[in-house]
């Protein structure tokens, strides 16, 4: 594989031309398009038929089930009546209505495991399901944010990792995503919010944590990404898919932490821990920047750096080998 000529800074991708992107961010592109024409084909999700192959567990047979179960029901409250006053007295079914009773209710207990386990199609072999509830959209507004972040967070990450190991970023973190919801809320979700969510957990742990982290998140969409997940879990914008922003969040975290590790962080966090150390025992910096005069009292998390150029001292920003 030849290098990329792309610069360090992955946001400059944003101003390639479209030959460029499409043949730096073919993931992120493929994941836009198939989200796109998906929630075209299934008419955003409410072509039961046409969607049903990419949810966690199939929908059409929930409904066969719900149906089953009301007509259950009916039969059971005609034979026995209602317990409220002023209702009808019990009636008297025929042979077939009695029957019609214990097949339903043969069926309704062979079928419950399919409410109890939103994994029961995956144990018959139909995996995909645990990543394709991505790529279901439910309205215009759900698909155009939802791919207006996959963007902002996809430029980013796979310039900088590449295409296959953004891939298989965004495929673990889809399925651990899903499986929550199933379990949390049940199998009829969609979107690619979980996936969203676990991008930005990764890039918030990752730049906190990681020795040259190259990229930063602004605290403007710290902010709001925050606020939103507050937000749905409230209840006040309708029914989420608040599992998967929270597991997808917490998991996307977590690689972006051992991802940081792999690289130094830990060694940032314990030379972290000894300027704490020395703040509290000694009037005296550790530190201190040869061009701004910054030392790790001005910021105790502040990282610095001898440059091999002149032997200075300097923070991470003024480092003479970082500079353009």
């Amino acid at each position: 594989m030849s290098p990329r000529s792309w610069p360090p800074d992955s946001r400059n991708a944003k101003h390639r031309n479209f030959a460029e992107i499409t043949n730096y961010l073919p993931v992120t592109l493929f994941l836009i398009i198939v989200s796109a024409v998906v929630a075209a084909l299934t008419m955003a999700g409410r072509d039961a038929d046409k969607a049903d192959a990419l949810f966690l567990a199939s929908q059409r047979k929930a409904h066969e089930l719900n149906a089953i179960a009301e007509e259950y029901d009916n039969l059971i409250e005609l034979k026995y009546g209602g317990s409220n006053e002023g209702t009808e007295p019990p009636a008297q079914l025929s042979p077939e209505q009695e029957k019609k009773i214990a097949e339903l209710s043969v069926v309704l207990a062979n079928q419950q495991n399919r409410t109890s386990d939103p994994l029961v199609d995956v144990k018959k072999g139909q995996v995909w399901r645990l990543a394709t509830p991505m790529f279901l959209h439910f309205s215009l507004m759900h698909i155009v944010f939802n791919m207006m972040w996959l963007w902002q967070f996809g430029v980013v990450l796979e310039t900088r990792f590449h295409s296959p190991r953004f891939l298989a970023l965004v495929l673990a973190v889809a399925v651990l995503s899903n499986v929550a919801e199933g379990f949390f809320s049940g199998t009829y979700f969609g979107g690619m919010s979980g996936v969203n969510y676990g991008l930005f957990g990764f890039l918030l742990l990752r730049s906190k944590l990681h020795p040259s982290p190259e990229f930063e998140l602004s605290p403007r969409v710290i902010a709001l990404m925050l606020i939103w997940l507050v937000v749905c879990f409230t209840g006040a914008v309708g029914p989420v898919a608040n599992a998967a922003h929270l597991v997808g969040f917490l998991s996307g975290g977590a690689f972006g932490v051992a991802n940081a590790f792999m690289s130094g962080g830990w060694g940032i966090l314990k030379r972290r821990a000894r300027f704490r150390t020395a703040l509290a025992t000694s009037a005296n910096c550790l530190h201190r920047c040869h061009r701004c005069e910054k030392t790790e009292r001005s910021d105790p998390d502040m990282d610095f750096f001898v440059s091999a150029l002149d032997q200075q001292e300097y923070c991470r920003d003024h480092v003479p080998e970082h500079s353009d």
